[in-house]
Parts: structure tokens; C-alpha cells; sequence
């Protein structure tokens, strides 16, 4: 029986924002309160004529505070401007592997990826899983690979009940304390168009019917000419660190691992459980992302060692990223629908375009207590607000209002015992040639925009946007 119960919406998030004057936050509000106040201060001290010199300065800095672009503050664009220009110059943007370099060098990947090295443990009962190990930051990482089931055709009750799955996985997080955060990746592969036609003529039947032939070939020639493959894994990150009386050994913080991902409900979210990504799948999955042309091998990743999944030659531009002939591009989530959303919101994003594309979702679950107190700040944070503008005389806008409104709603869900979970998005699109970019860029722009999403480009930070998507447990956060 088919539910004719309507779909349910969902929303209600919200970015965290601290108490300040008006629209602004108490950094914002402290950097232009600063720059009105010192100048005052230096004029009393050295006279009028200093507090005119100084005037021009104070404007720019109080304008740098406030004025913003793609929703990110004038100061926060100039400061990864900078800081990507002095990596430039000290030649950190530019990667050469091993092919050019000392063998036996300790970190042989790109970028934030360079302290990572990958265990082949073997997991009693299911084979062998490949674990990316952080050794700077001692985080381990092992990839799941999924197979989602479709919402297209699911009833209505069903979709609901693996969104609510969905949500009580996440929340359940919250409860192991080891668990740093999770990414999930869905990555959209273009193939060419002839593989059906290839597919169904090396399995036709010479002495089959003529009319089933017949059906077949009217199939093929009608079938759209492109296709791609849908790739879904979930990435869970842990710190065995977190909890122990005592510093864990490798072996003791694998075995941590372990346990954490044989707790995971996933089926009950509506996805089942492939199969856990063994070394050579994690090998792939990162070499392919720095070569697409190797996409075609299909024999011989066994053989290969974690140092071989990077790239031959690595370049990060300002907004772009050049790997092994390739070129990619990543943005980073700006801003969530302001709206309630059905559970498909996202299906343009996550549809196959033209060119290879990867979305990544990160989750961060926070403790209980911590959620707590986070949650009552905000609250705190937006009657602050509310009651500064009512001693300024101003009334409140709209969208304060509804923030408030959020807000209170959040700490009241948690205190019922919901989980509190930070959540970004991350979407990076590779093509072959730099002329095709530009449309792939436009591309996922639209996409995004049809999703109700917007997102900004991660100017100075290609290369960590690029590599979050590739299960070694990256978390731009993280610093």
C-alpha cells in the first residue's frame, strides 16, 4: 500500500553567532569599537591633528570589519590572500612525487595529506580494511562503501522513516566519545556513452529472435547517451586517544576503530553496507582523484603502496587546483536554505552533469554537555542582541527575530535529548582541460543554486577542499 501522507519538511539550522551590536558579531563589534576608540584616546594624549592623520586608517579597518563578500568578511578574504601568497613564494603550493624526489622521504602525499599513512589491518570475519592514520594528529580513518537506496519511488512513509534513521545515526555519534567526525562522499563519475551499446552487443545472442534484436537495438538507440557511475561511502574518523587512561598503542586504537564501525545502525538509514574499503580501494580512491585518466585501470592497485596514490605533479593556484593534467576547482558551503526543505533538496547537487564531480558533507558531533552550553550561549547570545536593540531605540529585523526563534527552538530539542550536530559541505569538480572549467564551474553553481544552497569558492584553500573528499578524515577545522 502506497502512503498518500504528505512529505514532511525539514530546517531549523542555524550559524552560530556570538553577541554584538546590530548585525554584528563581538568580533566584529570589537574591531570597530576599537577603531573609534583608540584614535579618541591617542587624540586626547597627542591632539587633535594625530586623530586626522589617523582617520583614514580607522575608517578602513572598521569598513574591513563590517564589509563582506560571498558572506565572508573583506578581512577573512585579504588574511588566506596573504597567507596564500607567502605559501607561493616559500614554494609550498607546488607538490613533486616521487618520481622527482629522495625514496624514503617521511611524507610522501600532498598538502594535508602528507602526515597520513595507510594500515592494512585485518578485520576478523570481514577481511581487510584500509585505515589512514594521521600521525600527527594520531586520528584514525576507515571509508565504508555504501549503496543507498532511492527515494525516487519509495513511499512516503519509508523516505521519512531513513531521514529519521539518518538523523538518530548522527546523533548516536554523540555518545562515542572517540569519534571526531564523519564525512559523506557521494562522487559522480562520467563514462562515455557508448558503454550500453558495448555492454548490450558483446551480450546479444546471434540466434535469438529477430524481434527481440529488434526491441533491443530500438533500446539502446533511444537510451540518453551518457551515463555515470555513483560512488557513496561514509568516512568515519576516531581519536583513540580521547577516553584512554593511558596512551593506546596502534594496534589498541585500530581495535578501537573497529568496534566504533560495528556499532554504526547504517541499514536503518536506508543505505546497506558494501563493503569497508580495504588499502588498494583507499589507494584508488585517492589516486584516481588525482588522475581521472587512471580510472581506466582496472588490474594491478593491489600491488601498489600508499606513496604511489599521489600525484606526479601538484600545483595549488588561488582558486583553482593542476594535478597530473587535470584541473579541479572546490567550494566550500556559505549558507543552508532559509527555508524548510524536503528530503530531495539536494538532488540537482547530487545528480550526474557533464563532468566529475564530488560532494562531501562533514559532520561533527558534539558531546552532550558540550552541546549544552554551546546551545545556551546562543540562546544567551541572541537576547544580548535583542536587548541591545531595544536600548538603541531599533527595532529588531526579521531575520534576528527567526535566528532567535532557532535558537530557543535548539536548546529546547536538545534538552529532550536531541543531538547537536555542526555540519559543512564541500563540492569539488575535476576536468580534463583547463578551457572546460568555466562550464564545469557553471555547472555546479547552478546545481547548488537549484538546491537551495550557496556556496563560495575556497580561494586559498583548493588543495585542503580537494582532499576532504578522499576519506583520510580531513577537517579544514581543524586547522
Amino acid at each position: 500500500m502506497t502512503s498518500t501522507s504528505h512529505p514532511r519538511t525539514y530546517g531549523g539550522w542555524r550559524e552560530a553567532r556570538s553577541a554584538g551590536l546590530g548585525p554584528l558579531d563581538a568580533r566584529q563589534t570589537a574591531v570597530v569599537l576599537a577603531a573609534i576608540l583608540i584614535p579618541i584616546f591617542i587624540g586626547f594624549v597627542a591632539g587633535i591633528t594625530v586623530t586626522v592623520y589617523l582617520l583614514p586608517v580607522t575608517v578602513l579597518v572598521a569598513a574591513g570589519a563590517i564589509a563582506r563578500r560571498d558572506g565572508v568578511l573583506v578581512v577573512a578574504h585579504l588574511r588566506a590572500w596573504a597567507r596564500w601568497r607567502w605559501a607561493e613564494w616559500r614554494t609550498h603550493t607546488t607538490y613533486l612525487g616521487s618520481v622527482f624526489t629522495p625514496v624514503g622521504r617521511p611524507w610522501h602525499l600532498p598538502g594535508v595529506l602528507a602526515p597520513t599513512r595507510l594500515l592494512d589491518v585485518a578485520d576478523p570475519g570481514r577481511g581487510r580494511i584500509g585505515i589512514v592514520w594521521n600521525q600527527r594528529t594520531g586520528a584514525m580513518s576507515a571509508t565504508l562503501m555504501l549503496s543507498p537506496a532511492g527515494a525516487l519511488l519509495a513511499d512516503t512513509g519509508d523516505v521519512n522513516r531513513r531521514v529519521a534513521g539518518w538523523g538518530a545515526l548522527l546523533a548516536g555519534l554523540a555518545d562515542d566519545a572517540t569519534i571526531r567526525h564523519a564525512a559523506l562522499t557521494v562522487e559522480l563519475v562520467p563514462e562515455p556513452g557508448t558503454q550500453l551499446t558495448d555492454h548490450v552487443h558483446d551480450r546479444l545472442d546471434p540466434a535469438s529472435p529477430a524481434l527481440a534484436r529488434s526491441v533491443m537495438g530500438e533500446l539502446v538507440a533511444t537510451a540518453p547517451r551518457t551515463s555515470a557511475q555513483v560512488r557513496t561511502r561514509l568516512t568515519i574518523t576516531c581519536d583513540p586517544s580521547i577516553g584512554a587512561a593511558t596512551p593506546r598503542q596502534v594496534p589498541d586504537a585500530v581495535a578501537e576503530l573497529l568496534r566504533t564501525l560495528g556499532g554504526l545502525a547504517i541499514s536503518a538509514a536506508g543505505a546497506e553496507v558494501v563493503a569497508r574499503a580495504s588499502a588498494s580501494d583507499m589507494i584508488r580512491i585517492v589516486r584516481t582523484a588525482y588522475d581521472p585518466a587512471s580510472e581506466a585501470v582496472t588490474d594491478g592497485w593491489n600491488d601498489l603502496r600508499w606513496h604511489e596514490a599521489s600525484p606526479i605533479h601538484a600545483r595549488e593556484g588561488y582558486d583553482l587546483y593542476r594535478h597530473d593534467g587535470a584541473y579541479s576547482a572546490s567550494w566550500v558551503l556559505a549558507e543552508l536554505p532559509r527555508q524548510q526543505v524536503t528530503h530531495d533538496v539536494l538532488l540537482r547537487l547530487l545528480s550526474p552533469g557533464r563532468h566529475r564531480r564530488r560532494i562531501t558533507l562533514l559532520y561533527r558531533t558534539l558531546p552532550r554537555d558540550m552541546a549544552a552550553q554551546l546551545l545556551e550561549r546562543e540562546v544567551n547570545a541572541a537576547a544580548t542582541r535583542e536587548e541591545l536593540s531595544r536600548r538603541a531605540r531599533r527595532s529588531s529585523t526579521a531575520r534576528d527575530r527567526a535566528d532567535a526563534t532557532r535558537a530557543a527552538r535548539a536548546a529546547a530539542e536538545e534538552a529532550a535529548g536531541a543531538g547537536l550536530v555542526q555540519v559543512s559541505l564541500y563540492v569539488t569538480v575535476t576536468v580534463a582541460e583547463r578551457a572546460q572549467l568555466a562550464e564545469a564551474c557553471r555547472e555546479v553553481e547552478q546545481a547548488a543554486g537549484h538546491s537551495r544552497l550557496r556556496l563560495r569558492r575556497a580561494y586559498g584553500g583548493q588543495a585542503a577542499g580537494f582532499a576532504v573528499g578522499l576519506g583520510c578524515g580531513v577537517y579544514p577545522a581543524d586547522g
